[in-house]
């Protein structure tokens, strides 16, 4: 009978490079400025970020949306080929799991209370509308892509979390400090200093939250990408 071939050796460096690539694919984002100016038939050089056709918001929104699915993709194939998908994310769904989703949306709201001002009027209302006042007639469809998009990028802060997470574990030999949520931060979301910088000011510490919830659950998939996606919802 012939033995199972060996696994590679895990390496902290190979984690942090897929981190930092995943990283490079979610600021690929600005392409799609470029798409939405295109199908509105603007000229790359001009003002603006908005369309003024509905249809060009929403092709904005797929443009990356198909980007990071197939940058999703690819990074669970490579995990999955090495035999290391299991070291990255899990599927538990227990008492344990619960706990840390419910104390990292408390905070998560507390966040969004403290950004807002005091207020807690819900993100997805105020964004529809918005779209409903710039596309009369079409602002639910946009909003259902523009949530279609906070999915798919929540899917990438969760994976990119993952990275950094295990990259963070095989340096150290610690498996309970957030390391997910330190990268996190110190990528996605001092990133938001150069595009948002009042927003970046929540989004670190927010980051930090993700990385907390994620250790706190196991590294559970499925939760923690409803924590990550409920903080774009508020």
């Amino acid at each position: 009978m012939t033995a199972a071939p060996d696994r590679p050796a895990e390496r902290g460096g190979r984690y942090a490079g897929a981190a930092i690539a995943l990283f490079v694919v979610l600021g690929l984002d600005v392409l799609s400025l470029f798409v939405g100016k295109l199908l509105d038939g603007r000229g790359l050089g001009e003002p603006g970020v908005w369309p003024n056709h509905w249809y060009a918001t929403v092709g904005m929104f797929l443009c990356s949306v198909t980007m990071w699915i197939v940058a999703a993709a690819l990074v669970v194939r490579w995990a999955r080929r090495r035999g290391r998908l299991d070291a990255l994310v899990g599927t538990r769904w227990d008492r344990g799991v619960l706990l840390a989703v419910l104390v990292g949306v408390v905070l998560l709201l507390a966040l969004a209370y403290l950004e807002s001002a005091g207020s807690l009027s819900l993100s997805l209302i105020r964004e529809y509308r918005g779209f409903e006042h710039r596309y009369p007639g079409r602002g639910a469809l946009v909003t259902a892509f523009q949530y279609l998009y906070y999915l798919l990028e929540s899917l990438m802060v969760v994976l990119l979390m993952a990275m950094w997470q295990r990259a963070g574990e095989i340096w150290t030999g610690r498996v309970w400090v957030p390391w997910g949520g330190v990268g996190l931060a110190l990528t996605w979301g001092v990133a938001h200093f150069a595009t948002h910088p009042a927003g970046a000011v929540f989004v670190v510490p927010t980051a930090l939250v993700y990385g907390g919830v994620f250790v706190g659950a196991r590294k559970s998939v499925v939760p923690t990408l409803a924590a990550v996606y409920f903080s774009f919802i508020v």
